[in-house]
């Protein structure tokens, strides 16, 4: 049987299909398995009672000349009233027939035709801006209100670079038209910037964006996204980057003053966990390591790495790179294919990053990638005081810009009271970094599934799509201060934004 149209010829309605058909947000309108089947019935019935009603009401015609010929022209009168029995019969027929298909016709339109106003509230808003969204809408999508949200629209100028376009952003798709122009998309520049918070905040795929926001082309959207990655990452990489120290190596002495005022604190030492007990420790006296911030490595998770067979057809073989491939993103120390971040943490809330890399690499070879102490040592070069980086106990590298907690080392003499002391009191300080990590899983969601890490793809975003998730962390917390951590440690302000974000 023919498939049915798209829409109804008559009134124009769109026609309910398979949910496995359909985008999610319009299966609800679509017909399950049971369904479909009880619509092919049904049309079936339609049509085959609309072919007997037309073959009984062609029949009638010749009928009515063979029953005119045979009572006037011969005078059979018998005869006649046979064919006359036929006709009724053939009448009767047609309008039982006619009653049936115009039924089933009409039982099709009421189940299977969509309606327009409900086809209409099923369909994702298009065209989105500012205006579309009030506050709370923007802060449940993006994290951000409507205020803040125009203020980092501002600083990320994508308005000057649609302005060179009538307005508009475009995005070349990789393709030719027949004249040989390259063809582009173009996307205004504030639905493109709300799509990429809404996704950085929610953790949706393209399929799922368009569905239930922005509708469009997901293959449209994955070109946007991409674009607007690698745009900021390109634009931000000496900010989000460890140059971006450069930025506070004046206020290095400010940030060793917050981290001395946090050891002095007072705080509550776990005695014993099982019995319940409490100990309040004194703080210490001073900070023992001249130190600005702390550093620490951190591992996201990625799908493998060439992965699946290497053609689509039943008894395909692994892609030849996989053995290679996936040995060099895994850690045995994690049991996962991974990505790894080096982190450098300051005391009013802003990091500086490195990487990602593989997260094979354990945190010293990463810290010698990054060439980071010889960056420290050069920056203060000129500074009267040199300040460190300090880390957890696997930086005890004995560098002249990095360091770590007390440690004793074998044949040498345990640590003093006063040392573990020191050492309880500094890693008390040193979990902010560790609230960074959690604030940003908790914040842009993008994160915190492998399934978006995707690497060897034709066309890899994850390192970029990672390093604009440390960047919107920054600007959530120049925003909203060093609370945003949520524990606010060190009392001291992060900088504007604006401030931060000027190039």
């Amino acid at each position: 049987m023919t498939p049915a149209p798209n829409r109804r010829q008559r009134t124009g309605n769109r026609r309910r299909g398979t949910k496995r058909h359909r985008s999610r947000l319009q299966r609800h309108l679509q017909l399950s398995h049971a369904q479909v089947g009880f619509m092919a019935t049904l049309q079936h019935e339609c049509l085959y009672r609309g072919g007997i009603a037309l073959i009984h009401v062609l029949a009638i015609p010749p009928l009515a000349l063979l029953y005119a010929h045979l009572r006037d022209n011969i005078g059979d009168e018998a005869s006649a009233a046979a064919i006359n029995v036929f006709i009724n019969y053939n009448i009767a027929c047609w309008i039982e027939s006619f009653n049936t298909h115009r039924i089933c016709e009409r039982l099709d339109y009421i189940l299977h035709d969509i309606p327009p106003e409900e086809h209409q509230a099923a369909q994702p808003s298009r065209n989105i801006r500012f205006n579309s969204w009030d506050d709370h809408t923007c802060y449940i999508k993006t994290t951000f209100d409507k205020n803040k949200l125009l203020r980092i629209y501002r600083c990320f100028v994508l308005e000057d670079i649609a302005a060179q376009n009538n307005g508009y952003i475009r995005i070349p798709t990789g393709y030719l038209n027949q004249r040989g122009v390259p063809c582009v998309y173009n996307f205004h520049p504030e639905e493109l910037f709300l799509y990429f918070m809404t996704r950085m905040k929610t953790g949706n795929d393209h399929t799922q964006m368009c569905d239930d926001i922005f509708g469009g082309s997901e293959k449209r959207w994955s070109l946007a996204w991409r674009w607007i990655l690698f745009y900021l990452d390109e634009r931000y990489k000496n900010i989000i980057g460890h140059q971006g120290l450069l930025r506070f190596v004046d206020d290095f002495p400010r940030f060793y003053t917050a981290i001395q005022q946090k050891v002095q604190q007072s705080y509550v030492h776990d005695e014993d966990e099982h019995n319940n007990t409490h100990e309040e420790t004194s703080g210490l006296a001073f900070l023992p390591f001249d130190i600005f911030g702390f550093i620490d490595c951190s591992i996201d998770r990625i799908n493998r790495p060439f992965s699946g067979p290497a053609g689509d057809y039943e008894g395909a073989g692994r892609k030849p790179e996989y053995p290679a491939a996936q040995r060099a993103f895994y850690t045995g120390f994690k049991k996962l294919h991974g990505i790894k971040v080096e982190t450098v943490f300051l005391p009013n809330g802003i990091s500086t990053i490195f990487g990602p890399v593989s997260a094979r690499r354990s945190d010293i070879p990463v810290l010698q990638m990054s060439n980071l102490n010889e960056f420290l040592v050069r920056i203060q070069i000129h500074n009267q005081h040199e300040y460190s980086a300090l880390g957890d106990s696997a930086y005890h590298v004995n560098l002249r810009c990095i360091c770590s907690y007390f440690k004793r080392y074998a044949g040498q003499q345990p640590l003093t009271d006063h040392e573990r002391r020191c050492n309880r009191a500094i890693k008390k300080a040193r979990e902010s970094i560790e609230y960074s990590y959690g604030l940003l899983s908790e914040l842009f969601h993008i994160c915190s599934s492998s399934r978006h890490n995707r690497l060897a793809k034709e066309h890899p975003y994850a390192i970029e799509q990672l390093r604009a998730a440390h960047l919107l962390c920054n600007i959530y917390v120049c925003l909203n201060g060093e609370k945003a951590s949520g524990h606010n440690m060190f009392c001291c302000r992060p900088p504007v934004l604006e401030d931060y974000l000027t190039l």
